[in-house]
């Protein structure tokens, strides 16, 4: 996983059409299961299949473990990074994304 592969992302259509799925799966399943655990599973299949591809990307096991402590420092800065730009939507949309039952319209 290459930093100039997350800077492209936004102009890479297949990359939103991508997220766009995984959003539409998890939208889907809190039909049926628990807000938090829909959460909480994209987390894990995140961190599950991000490791499958530096394994997989990586010459041997030992360059695997040497570059451990670098993949954790570059996907956490880049989760944290589209953590707050959601965070910035949603604060900005909120009344758009977010509808209450109880609310009446403005």
């Amino acid at each position: 996983m290459s930093k100039k592969q997350s800077s492209s992302q936004d102009n890479d259509p297949e990359f939103w059409d991508l997220a766009e799925k995984f959003i539409e799966l998890a939208n889907t399943s809190v039909d049926t299961s628990d807000l938090g655990k829909v959460g909480a599973a994209m987390l894990y299949a995140a961190a599950r299949f991000n490791t499958f591809v530096v394994a997989a990307s990586s010459l041997d096991r030992k360059e695997f473990i040497e570059d451990a402590d670098d993949t954790m420092d570059y996907l956490s800065k880049q989760f944290r990074h589209m953590l707050g730009d959601n965070l910035r939507d949603f604060k900005d949309n909120y009344k758009v994304y977010i509808k209450h039952d109880d609310e009446q319209p403005e």
